[in-house]
């Protein structure tokens, strides 16, 4: 088993914190597309900077360690 280092507990509370706002911006995003799918264009933005931000992997700037 390996142990928990020091920043596993902020991370994975960083982490929590961006699927929700994906969530968040998904879930808006569905909701204006049923009306016009241009009316998304903002929330399928937002979710492709948050997700470019987390595949770029900068732990150490998430966190500001």
């Amino acid at each position: 088993m390996l142990d928990q280092t020091a920043i596993a507990e902020p991370l994975d509370a960083y982490l929590r914190e961006v699927v929700q706002t994906l969530h968040t911006a998904v879930s808006q995003g569905m909701r204006r597309a049923a009306d016009s799918p241009a009316a998304a264009t903002a929330q399928i933005d937002d979710c492709a900077e948050i997700l470019k931000v987390i595949m770029a992997g900068d732990v150490r700037d998430w966190l500001a360690l």
